[in-house]
């Protein structure tokens, strides 16, 4: 029986990083937001919005729509205090906006404008002083005039951010918010590093599909650090987030290929549900709207079909990997935003710091020799053959028929599959039902219909199925070269 240990270890730590960002506190902000806004969805002037206390429809600022021209938000009864350090107004968002406080302009993020024409995108993130003459004891107002032409996609949230915190020079978002994913992007180059050299040192090319999976999930963290890097104008914010995606997808592709080549199907089978998958991404992609949204659910498809995959053809501590890998597509669609700012990273090096380190056989095991004998089993007897001395193999139900070149056939209480797995990569399935050792092939025939048949060197035919026409030709031409 297969060690489990690897794969639960590898689940067990992937689960305590699911423990940690959940009860993790996020990172400190001396900041507040409101409640509730009013939202104006019409091009209303300053003065109109200052004269109707009840104007507007009150919501979350997080659910404020792009507006078709421009709108206006009205945060009453802004917590602001008269001491204390500077106060200043921080939103950020795809969006342009002049902003006034008690009636007096106090800056403008951009230029926004009804048409596209009028509008200058504005930074992504702002942050406005707030003269201390301004405020009031109580009853202090923030209204925005805001648009959004720009923005080249329809956002989850346009509004991202609002609050009122003490003023500072610096307008990014601060680093400390993106720290735990900058801690995470240097394990994950180590983790792609480590697969890279294993892969060189076993001469097995099946890893690099591990390195450039975390490679795509490195770009993806490097575009979302980009923000505390840059505050570039909100028009940018697509092509950022699309690169965030295009890394994600290629973590997930390739983390499935990966698999596919490590725990392998016969035929074309692995192609098939590589496209089908890939057709369901697609499918999320194209449906739903705002980044967040759409990284969530094609990290969800890509990651769930490597887990099904990895359950169906792995062994016991693969399919107990498995457990913890299927946290991911779970922690995308019940917190996609989390996800791509720390989550995903988190559960990864979790998931795979463990077989990097302590188990590199689970993933990546050292490659063994092919056997010289097939022990084979029948009820109370076991026949030791030579791989050479097999011909061909047949199946026969649940059993199967075991072709010998002297003649002799011996039957086997396990089924096709099942012995080809230990068997050399010499012998080939070549219909449902049988398979053969390309050593013995003397000649690929096809008959009236599009049938084929394979002459063996012990003057047998055998009938080969047409979807595996070509891949033997391809084996029988590079065996002949």
């Amino acid at each position: 029986m297969a060690d489990l240990r690897p794969g639960l270890e590898s689940a067990g730590l992937a689960l305590v990083a699911l423990a940690l960002l959940l009860t993790a506190p996020p990172p400190r902000i001396d900041a507040r937001m409101p409640e509730t806004v009013r939202y104006i969805d019409v091009d209303a002037g300053l003065e109109t919005v200052l004269s109707d206390p009840g104007a507007g429809q009150p919501l979350a600022y997080r659910s404020i729509e792009r507006p078709e021209t421009t709108g206006w938000l009205v945060w009453d009864d802004v917590p602001i205090a008269q001491d204390g350090p500077p106060p200043a107004i921080s939103t950020s968002g795809p969006f342009s906006a002049t902003l006034w406080f008690n009636g007096v302009r106090i800056g403008e993020k951009g230029q926004p404008g009804a048409t596209p024409a009028d509008e200058t995108a504005g930074p992504i993130d702002s942050l406005f002083a707030v003269p201390a003459r301004l405020i009031e004891p109580d009853g202090n107002q923030l209204v925005m005039r805001l648009s959004s032409h720009r923005a080249g996609y329809t956002p989850y949230s346009l509004v991202q951010s609002l609050f009122v915190m003490p003023y500072s020079s610096e307008t990014r978002r601060s680093v400390r918010y993106y720290l735990p994913l900058v801690i995470l992007g240097a394990g994950l180059v180590a983790l792609a590093l480590a697969f890279a050299l294993r892969s060189r040192r076993l001469g097995d090319g099946r890893g690099i599909w591990l390195s450039v999976s975390l490679a795509g999930l490195t770009l993806a963290g490097l575009a979302e650090i980009s923000r505390a890097m840059i505050n570039y104008p909100y028009d940018w914010h697509q092509p950022r987030q699309a690169l965030s995606l295009l890394g994600l997808a290629l973590f997930g592709l390739a983390l499935l290929r990966f698999a596919q080549s490590r725990w392998t199907a016969t035929g074309r089978l692995a192609w098939i549900w590589m496209g089908a998958t890939g057709l369901v991404a697609l499918t999320g992609l194209l449906a739903l709207t705002g980044y967040d949204a759409k990284s969530a659910a094609v990290t969800a498809s890509l990651i769930s079909s490597a887990v099904v995959w990895i359950a169906w053809r792995g062994d016991g501590p693969a399919r107990a990997m498995a457990v913890g890998l299927a946290i991911i597509p779970l922690y995308a669609l019940a917190l996609p935003s989390d996800l791509i700012d720390r989550g995903v990273y988190a559960l990864v090096v979790g998931l795979l710091a463990l077989p990097a380190i302590r188990w590199p056989d689970l993933l990546q095991p050292v490659p063994v020799a092919p056997p010289e004998i097939l022990a084979l089993q029948a009820t109370g007897r076991l026949t030791r053959l030579a791989c050479p001395d097999i011909v061909h193999l047949t199946a026969a139900g649940n059993y199967t028929e075991v072709h010998t070149r002297a003649g002799v056939t011996h039957l086997d209480n396990r089924n096709l599959s099942a012995l080809l797995d230990l068997l050399p990569d010499a012998f080939v399935r070549v219909h449902r039902s049988h398979a053969v050792n390309l050593a013995y092939v003397e000649a690929l025939t096809s008959e009236v219909g599009s049938r084929y048949q394979i002459v063996l060197a012990t003057r047998t035919s055998i009938p080969a199925s047409r979807r595996e026409v070509a891949g033997l030709r391809e084996r029988l031409a590079g065996r002949k070269a």
